[in-house]
């Protein structure tokens, strides 16, 4: 790290040479250089430019001088550079002077007769601009006629001048409304702007890559931009629910295998197996490696989502999952004082406790009977670890030892029958939840500073009892311009303070007719862990009490976490020569997250782990192993990194065709991060102290007799990452149609082999475009707009958790018996082949605009190839290990694009609508071991094994033939004949199983329309997910038959012979090969294909007399479902937890 360290300062000595050299140079001999002039009535920025193009002398000026410059005539021949300046500025009312190579630009000094003719003649003008509506445009054009003196209105409409001709003209322009010119006054009052019947003129674009703001125009790449209005038209604290189903390309998944599985971001497909798979995250320019959770999205101005080559390559080897840059809120140039306050509230309906559909609890009930009447709980009844029985068998028990009578027992049957569990979980642990959100803002710019502060604070209130989540940001971001702006700097701090509560008890034991209160609401107990009857054997012990009382668990044992995540960041910018700038971008960022659980001894989970670790010494004393008190457990983690990036950029016009940019530089970064894990015994909240414990020793279970350590859960983990970056990059565009783009980019880590060429990995793109609508042959036609852009190359993946070197993890001897001292557990072996991932890219593009730019769209095809994929490969076991991570597969990946939106902004009522669809074809091209059947069928929803052909993420099935119509048991397909012998339809091979397709969606998209009419707003958007399977849930058999209850399949089972279903038979015993093969049976395989009614918006926007500008708004999510292909599922996406509908109020209001 020292040499990359002394390296960079090297170049940086370098760069600072250069600067010097170009600030003091002079040349004597441009004194006497002769200057040909021809102008008339040209302003005075253009004869400045022609002036320091011929000369070389550069001009140090302030940008509004010329807002009072006047028209230059001049026409001279081989004339010295004094005598034309003095030529120019003869008439303006304001001087030169020359200091070495450089012509400073100053006001004259105004005689007493002029100020006092000026302060009576010119005035102060001001206005206010609206819509047909009445509503206030924000960011039109306002310039005074003739001059450069021009601003732009704040989110009031309003606007100034100072010091204006009486007789000036206001040159007034919008987009999509018709430019208007009037004459100033004093005070123009309310300007109302008319919409434009006409052509719509083009947006002016820039896509920030975080490298470089790059014109739209430019571009070769596949860009996406979301704008500030579209990312504040969801109401959520959370940023990746702002950017879910609104731009191509991109789709926020969920596995819906578990309610609280954290959302995943995909672009354009995976192209990994085992490495990272999430996009990286670029906030303010440089990679961001905290949390999304730490971002506020009231403090995002803009995100750009770069998808190919072209556009992400500049970012190398993190760049292969695709790449969102997050650009945070900055005051503009000339910005007045705002003031934005933003408040909103959003309500969550209760969980729905039957979503899972679930069979009648009557006939579990005799489900159990007959189980008992079998003899099939004898063996738990003996059982040595005195595992609990069910209410129902308990009571079955009772009455068979004449404990109980018949009438008695069937008066607790009949109870049960009656109960459900469920009932009292909606009633006793779920909420609906409510979610608030607060955000102030304060920003303001000046001619030559800048400055952004904000403050949020999310009050979170999920749907469970005792949680709350919570979340406080505070942000800045300062801008300055100095040296008459060629030095720019700025500074930003983010930091964000999260904070988890909860004291929430485990509701996942429960039997199905538990009843958790009675009539008078109150707590009752229910049987866990241990039966009543092994407790009521050692009740004599002294032991501490044993009962499970759900009720009284609530808010007992307090689980904490925190996140505090901090990012400060600084930049400097130095414009050297026209065109020419160098960059320094700094930045730190720390996360440090805590966790604690505490769990005092009145909890039951305290409680039972010191009571089976109790015994009786040989005087019949009790002597607790565990020390009685509390358990805590504690984990923190800190990480942190630095990175530092240098870069030079040269942007220049030549002969008013000739466009180019280059831009290089390097990038260094360190991240570090460490973890630690602790558990205390005995542990007192008040005092802070615990006891010591003995982790060694080997002490008898109550339950069971058997010898075990004390539970250990101390742990100690650290990781160090470097990387070391150089990048260029390339634009050329000739006559603003044809477009070259490339770059390149070397990356150089520490976890890779030990040769050059794996260490390092060169990464780069090449892009072409022509403007095909600027050639004459179009000119006039339909097409108002049309690009054709292409690129190709290579981007870049990573895992941190893969290193060339063998990692070892400490551990205690606490977790061997066999082991008394400390000992490392190797984690990774070595492997010195070890190399980067690399995505291959090309991607071909058309933008298009039609007629008068109502129509607008673009359509991209791509193809992407991962190569060199990492993934747990089976190794000779002679090595000492089973599998390692190794490079070892590929996978390629086409699709397309295709965005087409309508803008109407003409009449009262404006009407935008955008439509998207994404298709996306994964398959894995080489494999170097093929995967059996038994790993494809056993492998895990979002982790599946790589088959040779298949998506990464598919659905297999055995065949499935039907029931049999005697016995109703289900059957396989072995070579075409229907078959019962189980254990061979589960050995089939992969060409014997049935491939249904990707269990991830291939087509995606989403619609979205927004109507405007006088202040209203009203917008709506539905999205759709096609081309995909899932295994639907049904009866397990094997569950049901050892006293758990099933799946609502159970009472639509075949039951005699004539039965129309394809819900199997109970077998009546636990027959595992017959269970395996129906619940992965093609029977049970669906399509998720659906189309969701995702949301409606609906705001009212006036403007109170003095006041500014107030939105009230209200939100509507997750509707519900249009259609699905599936009659079985409720929802193909979330078949574990409900997906909430919810419904937001607001008010946003700026000043």
């Amino acid at each position: 790290m020292y040499r990359i360290y002394t390296k960079f300062l090297l170049i940086m000595r370098l760069i600072v040479v250069i600067l010097l050299a170009s600030l003091m140079q002079v040349s004597a001999a441009s004194f006497a250089q002769k200057i040909s002039l021809s102008k008339k009535n040209a302003p005075l920025k253009t004869v400045i430019k022609e002036i320091r193009s011929q000369s070389g002398f550069e001009f140090v000026y302030t940008e509004n001088i010329f807002s009072a410059a006047k028209p230059v005539n001049i026409n001279v021949k081989g004339v010295s550079l004094e005598e034309v300046l003095q030529q120019v500025f003869k008439d303006q009312p304001f001087t030169f002077a020359i200091d070495s190579k450089t012509i400073i630009i100053k006001p004259k000094e105004k005689s007493i007769l002029d100020k006092l003719i000026a302060y009576f003649v010119n005035i102060d003008v001001k206005g206010r601009l609206l819509d047909e509506n009445g509503v206030p445009l924000a960011g039109a054009s306002v310039l005074i006629k003739g001059t450069e003196r021009k601003t732009t209105t704040n989110d009031k409409g309003e606007f100034s001048f100072t010091n204006v001709d009486e007789k000036a003209i206001l040159i007034i322009s919008f987009v999509g409304y018709e430019t208007k010119e009037v004459v100033v006054k004093a005070d123009l009052g309310a300007i109302k702007m008319t919409v434009s019947t006409g052509k719509l003129e083009e947006v002016k674009v820039s896509y920030n890559t975080g490298y470089q703001e790059l014109p739209k125009e430019r571009a070769t790449g596949s860009f996406e931009i979301l704008n500030a209005e579209l990312l504040n038209r969801r109401v959520s604290t959370n940023i990746i629910d702002r950017i879910a189903d609104v731009t191509p390309g991109l789709i926020v998944l969920k596995d819906g295998f578990s309610a609280n599985q954290e959302q995943k971001i995909i672009i354009r497909g995976s192209s990994t197996i085992l490495a990272e798979n999430q996009p990286l995250i670029v906030v303010d320019n440089l990679a961001y490696d905290g949390p999304l959770s730490s971002i506020n999205p009231n403090d995002v101005q803009s995100i750009t989502v770069l998808k190919d080559a072209a556009a992400a390559s500049i970012w190398g080897a993190r760049a292969g999952n695709g790449v969102i840059v997050i650009t945070t809120k900055r005051a503009s140039k000339g910005q007045a004082t705002q003031v934005t306050f933003n408040v909103n509230a959003n309500w969550g309906q209760k969980p729905d406790a039957r979503y899972i559909p679930q069979m009648q609890i009557s006939g579990f009930v005799d489900q159990e009977i007959k189980l008992f009447n079998k003899g099939y709980y004898n063996g738990q009844v003996n059982a040595n670890n005195k595992t609990r029985l069910s209410p129902v068998v308990e009571a079955l028990l009772q009455h068979r030892d004449g404990m109980i009578s018949d009438s008695q027992l069937e008066l607790s049957l009949n109870g049960f029958r009656a109960s459900d569990v469920r009932d009292d979980l909606e009633k006793y642990f779920y909420r609906g939840s409510l979610n608030q959100q607060y955000a102030l803002g304060l920003s303001k710019g000046l001619e030559n500073y800048n400055y952004t502060l904000s403050v949020g604070w999310d009050d979170n209130r999920p749907n469970r009892l005792t949680e709350n989540n919570s979340r406080f940001t505070l942000s800045s971001n300062q801008n300055w311009s100095l040296l008459n702006k060629r030095l720019e700097l700025g500074v930003g701090t983010y930091l964000s303070l999260g904070t988890t509560e909860s004291a929430f008890p485990s509701i996942g034991n429960f039997f199905a007719y538990d009843r958790l209160a009675d009539g008078n609401g109150n707590a009752l107990p229910v049987f866990r862990t241990y039966s009543d009857r092994f407790k009521e054997s050692v009740a004599d012990m002294g032991l501490l009490n044993w009962k499970y009382v759900p009720l009284e668990e609530i808010g007992l044992s307090p689980n904490k976490s925190g996140s505090n995540d901090l990012r400060l960041n600084a930049s400097l910018g130095y414009n050297i020569l026209s065109g020419l700038k160098a960059t320094a971008l700094y930045q730190y960022w720390i996360n440090q997250s805590s966790n604690s659980l505490f769990q005092p001894l009145e909890a039951y989970n305290t409680r039972e782990l010191i009571n089976n670790f109790s015994r009786l010494d040989n005087a019949g004393n009790l002597v607790n192993t565990v020390p009685v008190g509390g358990i805590l457990d504690e984990t923190k983690n800190r990480d942190y990194s630095h990175t530092l990036r240098a870069q030079l950029t040269w942007d220049q016009t030549f002969a008013g065709e000739h466009q180019l940019n280059l831009l290089g530089g390097i990038e260094l970064k360190d991240q570090q991060g460490s973890g630690s894990t602790y558990r205390s015994y005995g542990y007192d909240h008040l005092l802070g102290l615990s006891k010591p414990v003995d982790y060694v020793g080997l002490y008898p279970q109550l339950s069971t007799g058997s010898q075990s350590t004390i539970p250990f859960l101390n742990d100690f983990s650290g990781t160090v990452n470097r990387y070391l970056s150089g990048y260029l990059n390339l634009g050329y565009t000739f006559k603003n149609r044809y477009i070259i783009n490339g770059s390149g980019r070397m990356d150089k880590s520490n976890l890779f082999g030990v040769s050059a060429n794996q260490k390092t990995v060169p990464l780069w793109s090449a892009g072409l475009g022509w403007v095909v609508s600027e050639e004459e042959f179009l000119s006039g036609s339909w097409l108002s707009y049309l690009k054709l852009r292409t690129s190709y190359g290579y981007n870049g993946n990573t895992n941190a958790r893969a290193t060339a070197f063998t990692t070892a993890d400490y551990l205690s001897a606490g977790y061997n018996e066999l082991v008394g001292h400390p000992f490392l557990g190797i984690l990774t072996p070595p492997n010195p082949e070890l190399r980067w991932e690399r995505i291959k890219i090309v991607n071909l593009g058309l933008d298009f605009e039609l007629g008068k730019r109502s129509w607008y769209g673009a359509l991209e095809f791509y193809q992407k190839a991962g190569l060199d994929l990492l993934g747990s490969q089976e190794v000779y076991p002679s090595s000492g290990f089973t599998s390692a991570v190794l490079n070892y597969a590929s996978t390629s990946t086409n699709g397309m694009d295709l965005s087409i939106n309508y803008r109407k902004l003409n009449g009262e009522l404006k009407w935008t609508s955008s439509f998207f669809y994404s298709l996306v074809k994964e398959k894995v091209t080489d494999f170097e071991k093929r995967s059996t059947s038994s790993q494809i069928m056993n492998s895990q929803p979002g982790a599946e094994v790589p088959v040779l052909g298949k998506p990464l993420h598919y659905i297999y099935s055995y065949p499935w033939g039907g029931l049999n119509p005697e016995t109703g048991a289900p059957r396989g397909v072995i070579e075409g004949i229907p078959s019962e012998d189980y254990q061979a339809v589960l050995q089939l091979p992969e060409e014997g199983l049935i491939y249904h397709g990707s269990s991830r969606p291939t087509s995606f998209g989403a619609w979205r329309n927004q109507f405007d009419w006088k202040g209203w707003n009203l917008s709506f958007n539905i999205n759709y997910r096609l081309g995909y399977y899932f295994r639907d849930l049904s009866v397990n058999y094997d569950e049901i038959n050892r006293g758990n209850i099933g799946h609502s399949d159970y009472d639509l089972r075949w039951k005699s012979q004539g039965d129309k279903t394809t819900i199997p038979s109970d077998p009546g015993m636990v027959n595992s090969s017959r269970n395996t093969f129906y619940l992965k049976s093609s029977a049970l395989v669906e399509r998720g294909d659906h189309i969701r009614f995702q949301d409606v918006r609906l705001a009212f926007n006036f403007n109170p007399v003095r006041f500014g500008q107030i939105q009230l708004y209200s939100y509507f999510n997750n509707l519900g479902m249009i259609w699905k292909a599936s009659n079985r599922a409720k929802d193909p996406e979330n078949r574990f937890s409900q997906l909430p509908k919810t419904v937001a109020i607001g008010i946003k209001i700026i000043l």
